[in-house]
């Protein structure tokens, strides 16, 4: 594994250029604007139960998708838009490949930087995961077996959600059964120097409580860390170091670093389920 990244001595703008996806991607509005339409178009085709509240938060509202047999897994999904804009609707497709192999799954919103701390946004996604266990019956699903996934800053929340002790919840064990994490970020260092700390709002005391890489992982599980190979060296090297930091803590950690993809097209490829990383996620939850 190559040396921990002093982001100090990395310039200010060429951190933009790395670790800010749409300044890496200049054509992003092109995939986002596509990843909408799909899924608004899917709201009127795919059987589910839309904006069901979770929470009190003004956005804390979750797309489910019940599977048709009994006890069947359940992949908890969050959505990118580095915690600050995006929602569910923008991942939706991610519910048709799942829903073709009979698996559960639930896509929530969550409240966004400014308008709440970053350790409000993570504390929803805890809320997303206690939440999906108790409507397990509703989806079909085994309340032991949910996956978490989620696409840039739903990767870091799923992985925050890996380093939750549980037990503090009321339950005897992690009902987390697997990780599928997409183009991540885990360490939140360059956060304080980029564009998106506008929004974020991170002093320098709150990055290592937020950031996965720095967290003990509670819940080691069999995981996926994917990360498109046309991302810049610096995004690839988090899901490298994330990948290797879930093997230390004993789970067993596939890393994908997907030739000709970028931050947006990886995402999109989740809706095609010959696609190399739906094909993965699908083995992962149907294992």
């Amino acid at each position: 594994m190559s040396p921990d990244p002093d982001y100090e001595l990395i310039s200010a703008a060429e951190l933009n250029r790395q670790m800010m996806p749409r300044v890496a991607v200049p054509e992003h509005e092109r995939w986002l604007s596509a990843d909408l339409a799909r899924g608004e178009a899917l709201r009127l085709t795919l059987a589910g139960d839309y904006d069901v509240r979770y929470g009190t938060g003004p956005r804390q509202v979750a797309d489910l998708f019940p599977a048709p047999g009994p006890r069947t897994p359940i992949v908890l999904f969050f959505h990118g838009g580095f915690w600050r804009g995006l929602s569910k609707d923008h991942v939706r497709h991610v519910a048709v490949p799942l829903a073709e192999a009979g698996i559960a799954a639930v896509l929530p919103n969550y409240d966004l930087c400014p308008q709440v701390s970053l350790a409000t946004v993570v504390d929803q996604a805890r809320q997303a995961l206690l939440w999906t266990r108790m409507q397990a019956p509703q989806l079909n699903g085994d309340p032991n077996r949910i996956f978490l996934a989620g696409n840039s800053a739903g990767a870091h929340l799923a992985a925050m959600l890996m380093a939750e002790d549980w037990t503090r919840h009321g339950l005897a064990r992690s009902p987390i059964a697997g990780a599928i994490l997409v183009t991540g970020i885990y360490d939140l260092r360059p956060v304080l120097r980029i564009q998106v700390n506008d929004d974020t709002r991170l002093a320098p005391e709150d990055v290592l409580p937020l950031s996965p890489q720095f967290r003990p992982i509670r819940a080691p599980a069999p995981a996926i860390v994917a990360v498109g190979g046309d991302e810049p060296p610096l995004w690839i090297e988090q899901s490298r170091r994330f990948a290797a930091k879930l093997v230390r803590a004993g789970g067993k950690a596939e890393l994908m670093v997907l030739p000709g993809l970028n931050h947006f097209s990886i995402t999109a490829s989740l809706r095609d389920a010959g696609a190399p990383l739906t094909a993965a996620m699908l083995r992962l939850v149907g294992a």
